[in-house]
């Protein structure tokens, strides 16, 4: 098969994919985690041909999705800013602005996470401002889905499952999940799925030191804070 062939339904399951679009975006998977990679470092963990994936990448580079260093690695580039900015559109600062006054008061570290394939991806996050020394989690970061409380209420917005972990029926019911130290070492969660008005899935979520914080507080903040982001943006102040 050609690099330029779709995958068949029958091999995907999910009806006709473009083979050559799935490889690129599994190399933007591998490259979001941060680390920078030559092409051959990529073409070795993708096991493609190096000239299949120098290829992809001399496209990416021309939209901005990929930049190259100096040394000829590669890394995600300003033009994927873009593209993520646009998904939430004029709704970044007023969704920013609600994490900060959550993260105030609540003297905990706030969270918006968005799903990607198998992980949370944190798309905004704020911190206390009376409390210099709570724990900073970068935009971008990513949790596993199926084990940190962002991605377990992402997992509760999607129909019953005979496979859904304790933790994702149990949302359901209470409309929160609370985890301690995973994948948070030293670190408890809880968070509250979010369905936007444009039908978008996301999840908020506030972290804190283990047994330092007033959870039914936390959980009662959240739902209040997680209603307002799907209410329409006029309603979000207060």
């Amino acid at each position: 098969m050609s690099s330029n062939e779709a995958t068949p339904a029958s091999k995907s399951g999910r009806g006709v994919r473009s083979q050559t679009l799935e490889r690129a975006l599994d190399a933007l998977q591998l490259l979001a985690d941060g680390r920078q990679r030559t092409s051959k470092e990529l073409a070795e963990e993708l096991d493609l041909h190096r000239s299949i994936v120098y290829r992809i990448l001399r496209t990416l580079e021309d939209y901005s999705l990929v930049a190259r260093s100096a040394d000829g690695r590669f890394r995600v580039g300003l033009g994927m800013t873009a593209l993520a900015k646009s998904g939430i559109g004029d709704l970044e600062i007023e969704i920013v602005a609600v994490l900060q006054e959550l993260s105030n008061v609540t003297s905990a570290t706030a969270i918006f996470c968005a799903r990607q394939r198998n992980d949370a991806v944190v798309l905004s996050s704020t911190r206390p401002l009376q409390s210099p020394a709570s724990v900073a989690v970068r935009t971008g970061s990513r949790f596993p889905v199926d084990t940190s409380a962002p991605g377990l209420a992402l997992l509760s917005l999607q129909p019953p499952s005979d496979e859904d972990v304790d933790e994702v029926a149990l949302a359901r019911q209470t409309g929160y999940v609370h985890t301690k130290g995973t994948p948070f070492v030293g670190l408890e969660a809880v968070a509250s799925s979010v369905r936007m008005l444009d039908g978008q899935e996301a999840s908020l979520s506030l972290l804190f030191p283990l047994g330092n914080g007033d959870v039914p507080l936390m959980v009662n903040e959240l739902r209040t804070y997680s209603e307002r982001l799907t209410s329409p943006a006029d309603d979000w102040q207060l």
